[in-house]
């Protein structure tokens, strides 16, 4: 067996990737690329976070949740949900969302003030990411026709950025 001493490039190379290591995974802060912003018309900007998520039965949604800020003021925070394949939700229907046992609150629909196909659920969020206190999953309890207790649950690296997109202007 050689001594790592006697081989300094050996050693030296060793160092110098242990270093790059420490400083990946331990010094950067987590990237949030999914949280994006968008210049809209004149000072308005749009910052969203977009999320693939299946529901309890194993069906896939685009989870979209946006805001629109006006000089430095927050005109809308709105929670967009997408159904694939040919998933219909019922309209007008609050979405219901809860943090384990703790019912947090009802989205209303503003499903009707948007020209949206049938398996896209739009909703007002804004009364709800205000009372989310912690990263613990949240529970939305779908309103999709001809079924019952269609839930999706939002994992908490999502209602992480969730509540980051409140602060964010």
């Amino acid at each position: 067996m050689s001594n790592l001493s006697t081989k300094p490039s050996l050693f030296k190379a060793l160092t110098v990737i242990s270093l790059c290591l420490y400083l990946i995974l331990a010094v950067s802060p987590p990237a949030f690329a999914s949280i994006h912003k968008y210049p809209e018309a004149g000072d308005r900007v749009m910052f969203r976070s977009v999320q693939s998520l299946r529901d309890t039965d194993d069906k896939a949604w685009q989870v979209v949740l946006y805001k629109r800020v006006k000089s430095g003021v927050i005109n809308s925070f709105n929670l967009r949900l997408v159904g694939f394949p040919g998933t219909e939700l019922q309209h007008p229907v609050p979405l219901n969302v809860a943090a384990g046992s703790r019912a947090i609150g009802m989205a209303n629909d503003i499903w009707s003030e948007s020209d949206l196909p049938i398996n896209v659920g739009e909703y007002d969020f804004k009364s709800i990411i205000t009372q989310v206190e912690s990263n613990r999953p949240l529970r939305l309890n779908l309103p999709v026709k001809n079924q019952q207790e269609t839930k999706l649950l939002v994992p908490p690296f999502a209602v992480r950025e969730w509540r980051l997109l409140l602060d964010r202007n």
